[in-house]
Parts: structure tokens; C-alpha cells; sequence
């Protein structure tokens, strides 16, 4: 349990689900889109996310996480699309995008912390760089319209390992927050989020483990500013396959 170093590769495979509004510039509602069920955008992915730990004192961690879950789809309308000052009519071509950049950080204080179990308290910071927009044919031809935001987004839970064996180790963890910032005198940002995971690692070398995870994360956003809402409502969850350098 008791590892300074690692440096983590993981593949990982997310069902992915995305909601997005977003208002006119007058304060008008926007449509409410399913980027998977209407845009023709791929709900699965397979990326790569890479990973650092460090203990560095006995009951104190810190890991950080990066991965990319960017993603394009086409698809013909089936019904107009007001997005933003755009209205998008009905039977034409229209291609969607949705990038994602998501950078975390979290610290974790082991309360129970031996060679055999560790329960800790942790903090977790997800900083998601999101940009999302349509191109298609608009009122006055081919247009794009797109939005996007940078999110901190904090959660605080718990986290735990036991070791059933020398090689074999459980792993478990709950995160969950619930936010509104005021971002300007005239933006806010609000939302909730939920995040875990359990994972199961074989500790097949001195240096080296091997395991199998699978995680979840959910959060729903609101940006306001003058008149306008933007809101996403984004999930994604899935197994990832786990490497591992120990040092």
C-alpha cells in the first residue's frame, strides 16, 4: 500500500452521454440536444489517459490525471435546432463537435493507513476545457455556432485500498459536490457532479502492476451570464485497463 511513486497508463474504454443548451443573445430559450442520439456523435471511445502518484509522506498523496475525450458526429436534422442566434431547419446536413480536455488533480489523508488497508479522506479537483459547437445551414447559409468553457470542478470523498494478498489489491472511491460560483457581476457558473470508481490491481512485479478499473463521472452545468443560459450536462463511465511503474 505503501508505493512513493507511480506512473500510470491506463486504456480506457467510456460510454459517453452529452446534453447541451445553449440560449440566444435576446435571452430566448435554446434546444435542449443529445449530441449521441441526435448529431450522429459516437457514445463510445477508446483513448489513452496517462497518470502520476506521489506519497509523500506516509498518510499524505497527491495524483495527477489527463486524458482527452474529444469527439466529432454528422447527422441530417430531424427537427429545427435553435442553438444560440442560429436556427438550424429541418432535412439538412448538420456536423457537431464536443472536445473535451479534463486535467485532474487530487490529494488524498489516509486516516487508516497500514501495509495491509488504507482510508482516506480525499479532495479532488477535475478541470474540464470544453468547447462544443454545430456547423450547418443556418438563415443566412453555412454557419458555425459554438460555445465553451473551462471548469474547475471540485468533489471531496473518501478513498480505500485493502490488500487481500501480496500480490492482489482492491481499490474504492466516492466523490461529490454540489457548486455555484460567481464568476463576474454578471456570470455564474452552478452545478453538481459525482464521481467513483473500484478497481481491482495484481501486483505482478516488484516495479510493476497490472489492473482492471472502472470509473464513473456525472456532472451537470450551468453557465449564466446577461439573458443567457448555457448548460451541458455530461457523463461518461466505463473499464479501463491499468498500467503501472512502482518505484
Amino acid at each position: 500500500m505503501g508505493d512513493r511513486f507511480a506512473i500510470n497508463v491506463e486504456a480506457f474504454f467510456p460510454d459517453i452521454d452529452t446534453v447541451v443548451r445553449l440560449d440566444a443573445s435576446d435571452g430566448s430559450s435554446g434546444t435542449t440536444i443529445d449530441f449521441e442520439q441526435s448529431l450522429g456523435m459516437s457514445d463510445t471511445k477508446t483513448l489513452l489517459a496517462l497518470g502520476f502518484a506521489w506519497r509523500f509522506a506516509e498518510k499524505h498523496r497527491v495524483s495527477l490525471d489527463y486524458f482527452d475525450l474529444s469527439r466529432s458526429g454528422s447527422s441530417i436534422t430531424t427537427s429545427e435546432i435553435r442553438f444560440g442566434d442560429e436556427v438550424f431547419q429541418v432535412k439538412l446536413p448538420i456536423s457537431s463537435y464536443f472536445d473535451a480536455n479534463i486535467f485532474s488533480v487530487l490529494y488524498s489523508y489516509s486516516i487508516i493507513f497500514d501495509e495491509k488497508k488504507d482510508l482516506a479522506l480525499s479532495a479532488d479537483l477535475s478541470v474540464q476545457d470544453i468547447g462544443f459547437g454545430l456547423i450547418g445551414n443556418g438563415v443566412m447559409g453555412i454557419v458555425e455556432v459554438g460555445g465553451g468553457l473551462t471548469a474547475p470542478l471540485p468533489s471531496f470523498g473518501l478513498t480505500g485500498g485493502y490488500a487481500f494478498t501480496e500480490k492482489w489489491v482492491g481499490k474504492l472511491g466516492l466523490g461529490i459536490f454540489a457548486f455555484s460560483l460567481a464568476l463576474s457581476d454578471e456570470d455564474e457558473l452552478s452545478g453538481d457532479l459525482l464521481n467513483g470508481f473500484a478497481a481491482i490491481q495484481h501486483n505482478t512485479f516488484k516495479n510493476v502492476h497490472f489492473g482492471l478499473r472502472c470509473s464513473y463521472f456525472d456532472f451537470d452545468i450551468e453557465f449564466e451570464t446577461l439573458r443567457r443560459i448555457s448548460s451541458i450536462e455530461y457523463s461518461y463511465h466505463g473499464p479501463q485497463i491499468t498500467f503501472s511503474y512502482v518505484f
